[in-house]
């Protein structure tokens, strides 16, 4: 989280605090008091001050209880507790308190406990650029969905006073990337380096997937991550890079997805003397709301991806990670309902740019008495013609890598799925019946 995200949000919680304050008798001088004021908080103190808050807010909520009025589930703070911890304890218990009714129950803690247990930890994930490294560019283009492609959309002809469509705002708000160019050095791009000697056409982990052990009903309930939570979980080491990347569309990703199939791979494609070429799919989300509304995931059919770096991590030639558009729907969405059960609306649809690429080849970061490692390089050349002066000693065909990393992460894939207009005079050859099956989505990306 920036300096100046938290800024916003710091001011955020100052205009919460006068209303809180609104409902305690001796307001007045508290709200003339805090009215204007914006507070500016590291990252780091932060996170120390949201800890420190929710523990509070739990001895609230526990400890002294919250005056519930009687015959109204909508409850008001007491006096006493507004005068004991403050209007910022109170306004944050809201927030955690989706249901209104002066308790967090174990659903609503959930989130709350996701932020105790990772501010245990300080991590930064800056990624300096030293002056003897070579520097690229990375531009973010970012097309935002299109609302029409979604039935829950089509369904209510997207009035926004419908309260059914409420949790669908922070989606027709993302109309940018939050990030549009932003600098780094080739060697953090070691990130998609095998850690060994790969052989070529054979995936490698770029992340970590999920334990899966042989007991299917195991690896079912143990591999899924939950849905409610807010804030994405701390990374470490060559993964920062990865979420430094992702948070160019938005400032919550989360590299690991919540079900299968999760993490990353890459794929050596290409190499000679200098050069490697390799190939990416990348599994990964994006939490959209913040308290007090319920989380809204935003889970793209996969990140497609290629990389021609060289092998000492000096230069990079090309760079691009990308959803695929060439089907009909390719983003699927899901959020929490605020219900007793907690249950979960799916939607899926289609957007026609969400794409990383550098914007030229990589450079000194120092030139001739001049620091680049703050500059920004648009975009002056024609993409896919950077690669056409390089020839390979030992290569596969593109879809040779893609289809290694497709059994990895669905092995039902192993069996030969057709398209219905090829399928018959195949059936036929081989003197086989057909088995149709009639999908919304596809099965091979994470859209369905």
């Amino acid at each position: 989280m920036d300096s100046q995200s938290d800024q916003s949000e710091v001011s955020a919680t100052a205009d919460d605090t006068n209303q809180v304050a609104k409902e305690v008798e001796g307001h007045d001088a508290i709200e003339d008091n805090s009215q204007n004021i914006i507070i500016e908080l590291t990252p780091f103190q932060w996170r120390v001050l949201v800890t420190s808050t929710s523990l509070l807010v739990l001895t609230v909520a526990v400890g002294i209880g919250i005056w519930v009025e009687s015959g109204s589930s909508h409850w008001r703070s007491d006096p006493e507790d507004f005068r004991k911890f403050g209007a910022e304890v109170l306004t944050f218990f809201r927030q955690h308190d989706v249901n209104d009714d002066g308790a967090l129950d174990l659903t609503e803690f959930e989130p709350l406990a996701h932020v105790l247990i990772d501010v245990n930890v300080s991590i930064t994930y800056d990624l300096p650029v030293d002056p003897d490294d070579s520097v690229v560019t990375v531009g973010a283009h970012f097309q935002p969905i299109d609302l029409d492609s979604m039935q829950s959309v089509a369904n209510k002809n997207y009035d926004l006073a419908n309260p059914d469509l409420l949790p669908l705002t922070a989606l027709r708000l993302w109309t940018k990337p939050a990030v549009e160019l932003k600098n780094f050095a080739t060697k953090y791009f070691s990130l998609f380096l095998s850690k060994s000697n790969p052989a070529i056409g054979v995936p490698y982990h770029i992340t970590p997937f999920s334990f899966q052990p042989e007991d299917e009903m195991y690896d079912m309930k143990y591999t899924m991550l939950s849905s409610n939570r807010y804030h994405p979980p701390r990374v470490t080491g060559d993964l920062i890079v990865l979420h430094n990347l992702l948070a160019m569309f938005h400032s919550s990703p989360f590299i690991n997805s919540r079900f299968a199939p999760q993490g990353s791979l890459a794929c050596l494609r290409a190499f000679n003397d200098e050069w490697l070429d390799i190939s990416i799919r990348i599994h990964a989300e994006f939490q959209l709301q913040r308290p007090p509304r319920q989380p809204f995931w935003f889970t793209p059919a996969q990140f497609k991806g290629r990389l021609v770096i060289s092998k000492d991590l000096s230069e990079i030639k090309y760079f691009r990670l990308y959803v695929p558009s060439n089907r009909r729907l390719n983003v699927d969405m899901e959020w929490l309902k605020n219900d007793p059960d907690h249950t979960m609306d799916v939607d899926i649809g289609y957007m026609k740019q969400m794409e990383l690429r550098l914007t030229a080849a990589s450079r000194p970061a120092t030139y001739e008495g001049y620091d680049l490692r703050t500059s920004l390089k648009p975009e002056t050349e024609p993409y896919d013609a950077r690669l056409q002066d390089i020839k390979w000693t030992n290569e596969v065909q593109v879809d040779v890598c893609e289809r290694a990393m497709e059994l990895v992460f669905y092995p039902f894939k192993s069996v030969p799925y057709l398209n219905y207009t090829e399928v018959h005079q195949i059936a036929s050859e081989q003197k086989k019946l057909v088995h149709l099956i009639a999908l919304w989505g596809a099965l091979d990306d994470q859209s369905c």
